[in-house]
């Protein structure tokens, strides 16, 4: 059946005022906590399933020396305020967060459940130098977290730049990837989305937060004006390649209409299933219409190759 998840992700767009005249500015703790404060209140009101806040957001912007000089405890004053909005909001949370713990100071994403608990939480495996250097120690593992939606990987920052880590989450099946960021992170993260086939959504300090399809095309993103883009995806659909396999297309818009949402791709050869319908999946519309998978089909083709060798 549908899958349908409501997310709302945000910016802090941590160069540049957001009252006129829009000058540069240097933020600071308590307006970033204010921000976020804000951004949260707006984000409630979409009746979200996860709302994304940046990497560490209560330092977006700061010049600091010493991490340990705003690290907090679990529970702590950020993490209650975000627990409120979440049980308000019910929905899950997923935040940048500067931990003291077991006497390590660490860059971690947490998310919270949909009744203001803490679902689980991520260390950042690469912080950069300058990080390690004013105190924060990296993590060394990659988990995933089922959360009633479905399965999520979460990676933070410079994490982006270590393909095994995004490899892993394939192999562990997520259904949706989190990045919450320092910066904004581009074309890798479209290019992650595709590889690996499952959706990613960002949250960043500057300008342009984005919901990254597995077509690696951005579907919903922040901007200059805004600090919260919403969007719904559908988790129950599937990506094939055309090859032997086109003319099922108009046999499923034949039968199905917008029960099926069909996107075409013409330069990449490849179209994309989405199911609307509550009585069946993609799975049965696959085994309906004889179709496989992108992934299965490459797989297919390269076991195929292999007896010829």
């Amino acid at each position: 059946m549908s899958r349908k998840i409501r997310i709302v992700t945000s910016s802090f767009a941590t160069l540049e005022s957001t009252q006129p005249p829009f000058n540069l500015h240097s933020p600071n703790p308590e307006d970033n906590l204010k921000l976020a404060s804000d951004i949260l209140e707006s984000a409630i009101s979409y009746k979200p399933d996860v709302v994304l806040l940046p990497e560490t957001f209560k330092l977006a912007g700061v010049s600091y020396d010493s991490a340990s000089d705003f690290a907090e405890q679990i529970p702590g004053p950020t993490f209650d305020m975000l627990a409120k909005f979440a049980k308000r909001g019910k929905t899950y949370i997923a935040a940048g967060h500067m931990i003291s713990e077991h006497g390590k100071i660490i860059n971690k994403a947490v998310i919270l459940d949909r009744a203001g608990n803490l679902a689980g939480s991520y260390a950042k495996k690469y912080p950069v130098e300058g990080e390690i250097n004013r105190g924060v120690q990296p993590g060394d593992a990659n988990p995933v977290f089922d959360l009633d939606f479905g399965r999520v990987g979460v990676s933070v920052c410079f994490d982006l730049n270590w393909r095994e880590i995004w490899k892993d989450f394939a192999e562990q099946k997520i259904d949706l990837a989190l990045w919450l960021s320092a910066y904004e992170g581009g074309f890798p993260l479209q290019s992650y989305a595709w590889e690996f086939q499952y959706p990613i959504v960002s949250s960043v300090w500057p300008y342009h937060a984005r919901v990254v399809d597995i077509t690696g095309r951005i579907v919903s993103s922040t901007s200059r004006w805004s600090r919260i883009a919403y969007h719904e995806l559908n988790l129950d659909r599937a990506l094939f390649h055309t090859d032997l396999q086109m003319q099922q297309i108009s046999q499923i818009q034949k039968k199905y209409g917008n029960g099926v949402l069909v996107k075409t791709f013409t330069e990449e050869h490849l179209f994309l299933l989405e199911n609307n319908l509550e009585n069946i999946t993609i799975k049965d519309i696959i085994r309906e219409f004889n179709l496989v998978t992108y992934c299965d089909y490459i797989d297919r083709c390269t076991e195929y190759r292999g007896k010829y060798l």
